[in-house]
Order: structure tokens, then sequence, then C-alpha cells
């Protein structure tokens, strides 16, 4: 994590008028590790970055300090318009969490509230360590590029293997983790 990840909280969350105690209840953490994080001197668990994205009303973009720009056209050899295609993000390759996860933004796409990642999980990686499920606003909708992750949902374990997808609502509490001894790649739409 990145200090510019916790200047943008700190600059969110002023702007939303919340001190550092009020948001820290709001989440359930210490005003302790809020105001240590958004000194850059601690990291967050994915589930706890869903939550202030959550508080605060922003994308996961927004909060990691992206920029939505505009798309470009491309033009396809021939001449004709295909599609849309935007310029490499300007961020570090991956965004590596304390909890064995790691992002990967691929793609500008031009919309509010929508994220396009690319996420590993490795052996024993938990987005929601502690039993803390997750919650955020959207939806999730999750692709598993190599390996099996498994989903709980409102307590319920399912496991999703290669080839595999799977869509969950972001308001009901979430885990995903890596129960197995290998790398899981996924690719994951989070719209909110």
């Amino acid at each position: 994590m990145s200090v510019s990840v916790g200047q943008n909280v700190r600059r969110e969350r002023e702007r939303a008028g919340l001190s550092v105690r009020e948001l820290a209840r709001r989440l359930g953490v210490s005003a302790s590790f809020l105001s240590q994080f958004e000194l850059g001197q601690s990291q967050a668990a994915v589930s706890t970055l869903f939550a202030i994205a959550t508080e605060l009303n922003l994308s996961l973009d927004e909060l990691l300090g992206h920029s939505v720009a505009p798309a470009k056209e491309s033009a396809t050899s021939s001449g004709s318009r295909r599609g849309k295609v935007t310029d490499p993000p300007e961020v570090p390759e991956y965004l590596a969490f304390q909890t064995g996860v790691h992002w990967r933004r691929l793609a500008d796409l031009g919309e509010d509230h929508v994220d396009f990642l690319l996420t590993e999980y490795e052996p024993g990686a938990d987005s929601a360590p502690g039993d803390q499920p997750q919650r955020h606003k959207g939806n999730d909708y999750g692709f598993v590029l190599e390996g099996t992750l498994t989903v709980v949902i409102n307590g319920r374990r399912r496991r999703v293997k290669q080839g595999n997808a799977i869509a969950m609502r972001g308001d009901q509490p979430h885990r995903l983790l890596n129960e197995t001894d290998q790398l899981v790649r996924a690719i994951w739409f989070v719209t909110g």
C-alpha cells in the first residue's frame, strides 16, 4: 500500500466531515489503526478497503487514487471502429495486501463505481481475516482463471474451480479464501 492511498482516505474522510474516531467506529477498527493507515504506516485488509470505500461513498478506483479518464476510440487495421481502448493505468502493477491477496487494475472502464481487477490469492490468503466477512455496495462478478477459490456467502461455502464463475451481492457478508497450496488467479468486476 502506498502512502497515497492513506492520504486519499484522509482527504475523503475530511471531505465527508468525519473524524478519525467516527470513521474507525463505523468500520469496526481502532482509531489508532486508521490513523496509521492514513499515514502509510500500516496496511488494510481487502475487507477494510471495501468498508472504507462504502462508508465514504467511493469506488475502489477513487479510493485507490485512480482517476477515471474518458476512454479513447481505437481503430482496427481496416480502419473500422471496433471498441474503446484505455491507456495503461498509472498504478503499481499490483497492490499487495497483508492477507495474501493481490489486486491489479486491468482497465479504466470510464464508468463510475465499476472496478475491473485481476486478483491473486496466495495459499492461505483470506479477503476478510478473523472471520469478519466483508460487505459493500454493489455486486461482485468473478471468473477463476486458475486454481480453486473458496467463496463463503452468508456462512455458506462454495468452491469455485478454474473455468467457473460466480456472482454475488456485495451487501451479503462474504469472504474469498484460498484453502489450497496453489496460487489462485481470478478476474473480478466489482460494481457499486
